[in-house]
């Protein structure tokens, strides 16, 4: 499976009245043309030893869900925020129910608009983000993740977690 290492300068607005500092963050990307995303997905997620923190618009892998379940027994903190009217249907319905018996704490947000996040933060460490929907179709489209090894970033997106309603 090849994979691109970038070692990138970031710049993040911690907040608006602070100008941007710089930080190094060491980038790996994943495509749909080098192999399951969801695989790399996956074991990015595995990885997680303390908590896990997940925006995402569709979801509907019930292997997805086992990894989360999975991390829960391991005593990881999992949250998720899903939204709302992509969670309407009975089989979402049911895979959010067996994550929320599970242990997962799922909440659905943005009724009157679209949570159309794709991010997880792994241990306030590691952002996984991308195009890619934490459903099966995803698997048969073109895809893209990236995972970012920046504690700066991850902060960033974890505060951006709470702010989602």
């Amino acid at each position: 499976m090849g994979r691109s290492l970038l070692v990138l300068i970031v710049a993040l607005w911690l907040d608006s009245a602070e100008a941007a500092e710089p930080v190094q963050c060491v980038v790996t990307a994943q495509f749909s043309s080098q192999g399951s995303v969801g695989a790399e997905l996956t074991q990015a997620l595995r990885g997680a030893t303390e908590r896990l923190t997940v925006a995402l618009y569709g979801f509907d892998n019930s292997d997805l869900a086992a990894v989360l379940l999975d991390l829960v027994k391991k005593k990881v903190a999992v949250r998720v925020k899903v939204d709302t009217a992509r969670s309407a249907s009975k089989k979402i319905v049911a895979l959010i129910d067996r994550l929320k018996a599970g242990g997962v704490e799922v909440r659905t947000v943005a009724p009157n608009g679209r949570n159309h996040n794709k991010f997880a933060v792994i241990d306030g460490k590691r952002v996984v983000t991308g195009s890619y929907n934490w459903t099966l179709k995803s698997e048969g489209n073109w895809e893209n993740l990236l995972i970012v090894d920046c504690p700066e970033l991850a902060k960033a997106y974890e505060s951006e977690w709470d702010r989602i309603r």
